[in-house]
């Protein structure tokens, strides 16, 4: 008969070993720059590109991983999103930040988001609907494009250009394919522009034809490390320009928050 402790030594040793391997891609998919040929999964993995091929397949269907339909490479699905912003919420972040996005919702009526960096960029962590409902149906775990909208560019002007160099890239290509003057603006857009404006002055905004139909601003969220760690978006109808000066307008309620939350993270605000 065997004791409580080997029983509980000998559960810890029982894994399932194709589970173990499945991650292993994951965790590849995960530390890459962009999407990746089967063959070059299939190296890292250590494994044939015929058993690769059969991870993947199954990791698509169920959303963790996705192919992009006309280089046939791969990436992480919408369902490691979700994943990931769940884990999200259960942090420490989140719970630091309710009470301050619930005032700030609360003193603008408008919604208000916090927001991190992601494997695919600005991803949504937690939001509090506004008195209007949004046009964009914005959602958690929702990824925000960088160039047309106030979140990204914050993340913009902070994060490494070597990690954004490819989603700006991308996300220029992508409006080339497509008409209208919201994506002329986007190809217009001067990424040292937005980079120098947002340290300027501490936040960046975008009016209601770049952010689907209303007005958004957003400031950053420094770590103590003094890193950008997060960024506190607005969106909604009071959302006019910004006038930090006025004490009582919702650019000051925004910088404030901001500033709020990076002092309970012990960061600084610059």
């Amino acid at each position: 008969m065997l004791t409580s402790n080997e029983s509980v030594e000998g559960s810890t040793r029982r894994r399932i070993k194709s589970i173990e391997v499945g991650f292993r891609i994951l965790r590849i998919l995960a530390q890459a720059d962009g999407k990746l040929p089967l063959r070059d999964i299939a190296a890292k993995a250590g494994m044939p590109a015929s058993n690769a091929h059969l991870y993947l397949a199954s990791f698509v269907h169920e959303g963790m991983a996705e192919q992009n339909p006309v280089t046939n490479q791969y990436g992480l699905g919408p369902m490691a999103i979700q994943l990931g912003a769940a884990a999200l919420r259960q942090s420490s972040l989140i719970d630091l930040a309710k009470d301050l996005l619930t005032v700030l919702r609360e003193e603008t009526r408008d919604s208000v988001f916090l927001s991190v960096w992601g494997n695919r960029g600005p991803t949504i962590i937690f939001k509090i609907d506004g008195d209007a409902y949004g046009p964009l149906g914005i959602r958690v775990g929702h990824v925000l494009p960088l160039l047309s909208t106030a979140t990204g560019r914050v993340f913009l002007a902070y994060i490494p250009e070597a990690q954004t160099r490819v989603l700006v890239e991308e996300e220029r290509k992508a409006s080339v394919s497509l008409a209208g003057g919201f994506d002329n603006r986007v190809r217009a857009v001067v990424v040292s522009e937005i980079v120098e404006s947002v340290k300027a002055h501490g936040f960046a905004q975008t009016d209601e034809k770049m952010s689907g139909g209303y007005p958004a601003a957003a400031a950053p969220v420094f770590d103590q490390s003094g890193q950008v760690c997060a960024v506190i978006t607005i969106l909604g109808p009071q959302v006019g320009p910004m006038n930090p000066a006025d004490a009582n307008s919702v650019g000051a309620n925004l910088i404030r928050t901001a500033r709020a939350l990076s002092t309970r993270l012990g960061g600084a605000h610059r």
